[in-house]
């Protein structure tokens, strides 16, 4: 049986590998997106949820838009998110779902749901303030000593600290942090190999790491960090990666440090066979 998920997104390149990784993936029912603002703003993630969804193929997938809050990465991803692309994708005949992404998780959460965020958190964050608890939460963000935006803080848990917060501390989730994602680069033989319309999404992202190569050794081979897919591929593949309990907290710059609340953190993959499981998938 097909596990249900739900993917809290920020769309983004990474973003975009990580949404069509799970619906081409027939181990997952993509029960719907849910949108937040981040890597661009939420007009702009939630525009292009829905037509990377009617890309894949995929418009029976509902996107519910949720909150606003200041964007924060274009220079990343692009001013449209997609590197100046998305106007390449489709139209999708369907509109959005919705502007309650908390009513959206009563409705749908089972027992069973997987919910993977790979934005800011605000949305999830609102959810456990309504009471409501997530039988599995994947969260792609932070880093153990480790930043992307600060010295020490992640996008996603920079963008709302307050929300990261409250999802360490009250939402059980599984971290996949900084630490982890970095080690995963999908260099151009992968770039060539998958869905040439995912690929000419990331001429940004792939200029944006190439100018900071210096500062990250671990960007120093040509490609793009494919984060967000792999929190994904964990809702997938459940063990995918392999994770060890941290005593952690969030603190008001949004960086994880030394806590009291005890979290699961994935600490390593088998990156080739990860990577081979993913370029087989986003082929076409």
């Amino acid at each position: 049986m097909a596990i249900p998920l739900i993917i809290d997104t920020d769309p983004g390149v990474d973003d975009a590998f990580a949404i069509a990784l799970a619906a081409r993936s027939a181990e997952v029912d993509l029960v719907g997106l849910t949108t937040v603002f981040g890597n661009v703003g939420l007009d702009l993630t939630t525009r292009n949820a829905l037509g990377l969804l009617a890309h894949l193929g995929r418009t029976d997938v509902p996107v519910v838009r949720g909150f606003e809050g200041p964007a924060g990465a274009a220079d990343v991803h692009g001013e449209d998110g997609f590197g100046g692309q998305a106007h390449t994708l489709p139209e999708n005949p369907r509109t959005i779902y919705g502007d309650d992404p908390v009513r959206f998780f009563a409705d749908n959460l089972t027992p069973d749901t997987v919910v993977a965020a790979i934005g800011p958190l605000t949305n999830i964050a609102a959810a456990l303030d309504a009471g409501i608890t997530f039988p599995r939460l994947i969260v792609m963000g932070g880093g153990l000593g480790l930043g992307n935006t600060t010295e020490r803080a992640e996008f996603n848990f920079w963008a709302d600290a307050e929300a990261a917060r409250t999802v360490i501390r009250r939402g059980n989730p599984i971290i996949v942090p900084l630490n982890l994602t970095q080690r995963c680069i999908a260099d151009t033989e992968f770039l060539a190999n998958v869905d040439p319309v995912l690929s000419n999404l990331t001429g940004t992202y792939r200029a944006y790491l190439a100018r900071h190569s210096e500062q990250n050794l671990s960007q120093r081979e040509e490609g793009i960090l494919v984060h967000d897919a792999v929190a994904v591929a964990e809702a997938i593949v459940p063990g995918t990666l392999r994770t060890k309990v941290h005593s952690l907290d969030v603190d008001d710059e949004g960086a994880l440090v030394e806590g009291k609340h005890q979290v699961e953190v994935a600490e390593d993959t088998d990156w080739p066979a990860l990577r081979a499981f993913m370029e087989q998938r986003l082929s076409v």
